[in-house]
């Protein structure tokens, strides 16, 4: 993770050290002076992998409703007509569910092979590298502003890293792949519960187009908080890789931010020893203490946080910066 310093440094390099080490005016600790930004490009192409999505589910839904609801109507007037003559219709449910399932399997089938076929993984990967690459841009930023020092992109593209992005890859694969099975699975229960109790198909229509717009809402929050979830574990390797302790949490400073971040604003956390979460505890719409959620968490890990974490630098951390030399700037 950090520089090879078996090879002797050069004049250049340690003199830019010098140079940085001045800034610290003779404290060991120096907090750094730029505010580091969550990529938002990356929330905005992790919002349209999911859009395609969204649209693949719509589509193939609307294909197979007609089929949906001349079954639901042809079994429900059955199952009425039974009813009135006081017989058991237990059949007609098992047939109704049994059409539905095969109905919203095939409806699944359809949508997870276009998604595979739309290249999910590629796209994934192309974002995963994209996040990295803007994430380097605000720690070279952060580096600068604080140390006057320019570092070498390059040194961020080893094993580590490459792990690292594959491994957010695969989960993000996977998870993305549970939103049609999540939706459509409460759009069959919407459609057998329905029979159960005799609703209209437009009723149950209805239902279903809801099930789609909450699904639609929660991709666009899974997109905000993959990507800071990404962003916040480069952070991490970055700034622990040169031997980096300490950060400040610095939040979004609006009023999305919870009341727990909103504390930590300003506090300084070790990256061995993450704060604990907590949520307000209320009495008529007042504050009377916190409860301890029994979770830790870095900026950018809580679900939905935004949060970034300030490096505070040390002068021991200087000789492990991989500095750009002038020849590395030429090339």
């Amino acid at each position: 993770m950090i520089n090879d310093l078996s090879q002797p440094m050069g004049a250049d390099v340690a003199e830019a050290i010098a140079k940085a080490e001045k800034r610290f005016y003779g404290h060991e600790k120096l907090i750094c002076k730029y505010d580091m930004q969550i990529p938002a490009a990356c929330d905005r192409e992790y919002a349209r992998i999911l859009k395609d999505l969204m649209r693949i589910i719509k589509e193939e839904l609307e294909r197979e409703l007609p089929t949906i609801r001349t079954e639901y109507k042809r079994l429900l007037a059955q199952k009425r007509k039974e009813e009135a003559a006081g017989k058991r219709n237990d059949g007609i449910i098992d047939e109704l569910y049994m059409a539905v399932s095969q109905v919203f399997q095939r409806i699944l089938n359809q949508v997870l092979s276009r998604t595979q076929g739309s290249g999910l993984r590629r796209r994934l990967e192309s974002l995963a590298h994209l996040t990295r690459k803007l994430t380097i841009k605000e720690w070279k930023k952060a580096i600068h502003a604080t140390l006057g020092l320019d570092i070498r992109e390059d040194f961020y593209l080893g094993d580590f890293f490459q792990k690292q992005l594959d491994i957010w890859r695969d989960q993000n694969v996977d998870l993305i792949k549970t939103i049609p099975h999540d939706s459509l699975g409460k759009m069959r229960d919407i459609v057998y519960d329905g029979f159960t109790k005799g609703r209209t198909t437009k009723d149950i229509i209805k239902d279903i187009q809801s099930v789609y717009g909450n699904s639609k809402a929660r991709a666009t929050l899974i997109a905000r908080d993959q990507i800071a979830k990404l962003n916040g574990q480069i952070t991490q390797a970055q700034q622990t890789g040169i031997g980096l302790t300490e950060y400040v949490w610095s939040t979004s400073k609006d009023e999305r931010v919870r009341d727990c971040h909103r504390a930590f604003e300003g506090q300084t956390f070790r990256w061995d020893d993450p704060p604990e979460i907590w949520h307000p505890k209320m009495r008529k719409g007042v504050m009377v203490g916190i409860v301890y959620e029994g979770r830790k968490c870095h900026p950018g890990e809580d679900y939905q946080c935004r949060c970034v974490a300030r490096p505070v630098f040390n002068k021991g951390c200087l000789k492990n910066i991989p500095i750009a030399t002038a020849d590395k700037k030429a090339a």
